[in-house]
């Protein structure tokens, strides 16, 4: 196969993987988020979540699995820039992300929206399975709290 294409099918799976890590995340499905891992991988959520640079992410995916549904009705996240520089069966890839959640309860910070701008640092690896997550890095750059509608400039006509 052409180089120039084969780096274009790498480039897309790659980011099909990080695509479906951030719906898994939303849609709780943890065992689709666990899979976008080498089985095994140790990750770093230690700017997340109460946990060491180097916990399996099966653990880390138990944790959030819990967070989430004791905290939160709803979560989006919308990935942003992504750089992927791939060598061989490797591949470096760092991906920007908004998170954005929703309280079980209105009452929680006055129904303020938790958000945060990530950045995930990826090492890739190619298995027989496709590309996978080989080791991540978790970092929050970001934290603040939305209002709880959506703030607009726009107002009707009388």
């Amino acid at each position: 196969m052409n180089k120039k294409i084969r780096f274009l099918l790498d480039r897309q799976e790659i980011r099909d993987v990080v695509t479906r890590y951030f719906i898994s995340a939303d849609r709780r499905d943890f065992v689709s988020l666990v899979d976008c891992f080498v089985p095994g991988t140790l990750v770093d959520y230690s700017e997340l979540l109460p946990v060491s640079s180097g916990t399996p992410i099966v653990e880390v995916a138990a944790m959030i699995d819990s967070a989430m549904s004791g905290l939160y009705s709803n979560t989006q996240h919308f990935m942003g820039n992504h750089e992927c520089i791939i060598d061989g069966d490797r591949a470096a890839v760092e991906t920007y992300c908004l998170a954005i959640h929703e309280y079980l309860d209105d009452a929680v910070d006055d129904g303020t929206r938790p958000t945060s701008a990530l950045r995930y640092i990826d090492q890739f690896v190619r298995t027989s399975d496709g590309w996978r997550i080989g080791h991540r890095k978790a970092v929050r750059d970001i934290a603040l709290q939305f209002p709880p509608r959506a703030v607009t400039m726009w107002q009707p006509e009388d």
